[in-house]
């Protein structure tokens, strides 16, 4: 039985993305040895994991707890058990679920079922999309009460109310990513949420604008500072076209994914010359547009533009990816 052997500051890390993308063994208990964690996988999954040590566990922890879909088995019909998805999203003591309309009449024994089999979680919500030009959540209470929570990522604190503002557990490892390429630098976050990039960034950075448009987001934003206890963050409140600091920054973050339209505002955010990192919702057909669109905004104000890196960070839609451009303006 394999496991991925993982140092603590790492675990958290590494636990979510095994249990996105399905490789987590759930029969199994998470194991401590000193300064490593070892995270139980499924037999077949340990190329995701090359970057990690893969081991064979000797003495497993059986996990006696049940899933909620074995909860489930005796009070939902197996038809309607099928199609009810195997995992859902945690932000703090909140679980977030993605639920089709042909199984929602059993909504309520699902949601009792997966606060049953984890003690972790308060409340249950169902995610019904996003509304309007900021994205706010649009979420039924199935379960549980409760909206608000705190939700720790790598060791920074994030508060947040899950039916005002989104949090994106799929771009967890592109925060820490671009925080750790950050050393003593000035940063503008452009759509700076409630600190998504801002908070992790600001523990290495001299000094971080973070500009935000959304009120519920920006009073989220100035608790998670005092939180964190930030004392280089720079808050604005209002529309980053109009209110983005010209020439300071050694880096500019751009993590909206309709943000295209700013990309000129974001490089004179650069001070003579520094780094850019774009995000883009794109049709695969035309996964080089991302590309083109940070070059052609770079000619258009007389920059030279180099392209460090391009990355898939996870998949949008069908047939649609959400990528970042990483690029050296000069």
């Amino acid at each position: 039985m394999k496991a991925v052997r993982v140092r603590k500051e790492r675990a958290e890390e590494v636990r979510r993305f095994a249990e996105r993308i399905g490789a987590k063994d759930r029969n199994r208990l998470i194991k401590t040895s000193g300064d490593y964690v070892e995270i139980p996988i499924l037999d077949g999954y340990e190329h995701n994991f090359s970057n990690f040590e893969i081991i064979e566990q000797v003495d497993a922890l059986e996990n006696p707890r049940k899933s909620f879909l074995e909860i489930l088995k005796n009070s939902v019909p197996k038809e309607i058990l099928q199609l009810i998805p195997q995992s859902y999203k945690i932000v703090g003591d909140i679980a977030i679920l993605k639920l089709r309309e042909d199984a929602a009449i059993y909504a309520k024994e699902i949601a009792e079922a997966i606060i049953a089999s984890n003690p972790r979680i308060r409340a249950v919500w169902r995610d019904l999309g996003k509304e309007g030009m900021l994205r706010r959540p649009k979420l039924e209470l199935l379960a549980g009460s409760g909206s608000e929570t705190l939700h720790v990522e790598n060791g920074c604190i994030f508060k947040l109310d899950v039916t005002k503002v989104m949090f994106s557990l799929g771009n967890q490892h592109e925060r820490q990513r671009v925080a750790k390429e950050v050393e003593g630098e000035i940063v503008v976050d452009m759509f700076a949420g409630i600190g998504y990039f801002t908070i992790p960034i600001a523990k290495r950075a001299e000094k971080v604008y973070a500009v935000e448009l959304n009120h519920d987001a920006y009073r989220y934003l100035l608790e998670n500072i005092r939180l964190n206890k930030l004392k280089n963050v720079l808050p604005v409140l209002g529309d980053s076209m109009f209110v983005t600091p010209e020439q300071v920054a050694d880096r500019v973050v751009m993590g909206h994914i309709f943000s295209q339209d700013f990309l000129e505002v974001a490089i004179r955010a650069l001070e003579r010359r520094g780094i850019l990192h774009y995000h883009e919702s794109t049709p695969l057909k035309v996964l080089d547009r991302p590309l083109e669109r940070v070059r052609r905004a770079s000619r258009r104000l007389g920059k030279e533009c180099k392209i460090l890196d391009f990355r898939r960070v996870k998949n949008y839609a069908p047939g649609v990816v959400h990528v970042v451009v990483d690029a050296l303006i000069y």
